[in-house]
């Protein structure tokens, strides 16, 4: 009987000491949240605003308590403790025990980085001189602006520069610049500047009459800002020997397109052989030429046989060609 009471007294004692344990277990777990935090992701849980004490997996399931989705970059929110309290109380799971610190509100940052113009500038620059030639690389860019700029989440920045059209990267140049975070879009920007390009264009070495047949010596290239000239301007000098002006030009004027033409191979009135070929048929017959023109040019020509007027292209200075 003796040994009976004495086996009791032992199982009390250990049931006591285990419940004791418990209980102190309980109390030492314990949630203070903080009047104010910073938050760097999209959402809050209780472990971003508050110090959680006791053991290590419960540490770990209160903090993954979601109280939300998180302001915006560089933007706060305040949260009433009242309703932070509900939130947590309200897991079935969560310890009776518990002691639980929560101020009346918290007010919730969020941390933000930003890109700075002059990165923006770096890159469109550089933009710039990859897109282009060797030869035409010689450029400045003024009047940069950013729109579109502002706070991003914390994390890692790319930058992509997109055209946003078919543009000669001259004069007014825009560029889209998507900004990614960790992979993610955040924001599309728009870069835009004026672009001066400099580049050799063909220029008069004197003043010349209109007619003047173009030699090597009416000639001469100079370096000149493209972005402020027709994009008919021509570069070439090559391209340029033995056409004729259509118009008188002073010394040093930058030479275009339109201001000079073949020589006519045929004049109006010129007589010509006009020729009309097919697969298995040639047909020959002299024509008067009733309007002049050069190499490849579409003319009027009379046929001498019929009095008739035909369109023909003229092949050389003395013949031309029906298309049929």
């Amino acid at each position: 009987m003796r040994n009976l009471n004495a086996i009791l007294i032992t199982v009390i004692a250990i049931a006591t000491v285990f419940g004791f344990c418990e209980a102190w277990a309980d109390a030492r777990t314990c949630v203070a949240v903080k009047e104010e935090a910073w938050i760097k992701g999209e959402k809050v849980y209780l472990k971003d605003i508050s110090i959680i004490k006791g053991a290590a997996r419960l540490r770990e399931r209160l903090g993954a308590i979601c109280l939300g989705h998180a302001p915006g970059p560089a933007r706060h929110k305040t949260l009433k403790g009242s309703w932070i309290e509900s939130k947590i109380r309200s897991k079935r799971w969560f310890p009776a025990n518990t002691a639980v610190s929560i101020p009346e509100s918290v007010l919730i940052n969020r941390t933000w980085q930003s890109i700075q113009e002059k990165r923006f500038s770096d890159l469109f620059n550089s933009y710039i001189a990859r897109q282009l030639k060797a030869r035409e690389a010689d450029f400045r860019v003024s009047r940069f602006k950013v729109i579109g700029n502002g706070s991003l989440p914390k994390g890692k920045i790319g930058v992509e520069l997109v055209c946003q059209a078919d543009q000669r990267l001259l004069g007014y140049v825009s560029l889209t610049a998507i900004v990614r975070v960790d992979g993610k879009i955040e924001r599309r920007v728009v870069l835009s500047g004026w672009v001066d390009r400099f580049e050799n264009v063909v220029c008069t070495t004197r003043s010349l009459r209109r007619s003047n047949i173009i030699t090597e010596d009416d000639i001469s290239t100079k370096r000149r800002n493209i972005s402020k000239l027709p994009r008919n301007v021509l570069t070439n000098m090559q391209d340029l020997i033995g056409k004729r002006l259509k118009q008188a030009l002073k010394a040093d004027k930058v030479l275009l397109a339109n201001m000079v033409e073949h020589p006519p191979l045929i004049k109006r009135g010129d007589t010509v052989t006009i020729v009309a070929e097919s697969s298995n048929l040639l047909v020959t017959a002299l024509g008067i030429a009733q309007t002049k023109g050069g190499p490849g040019d579409q003319i009027r020509v009379k046929n001498c046989m019929n009095r008739k007027e035909i369109i023909a292209r003229i092949v050389n200075a003395s013949t031309v060609k029906v298309e049929f």
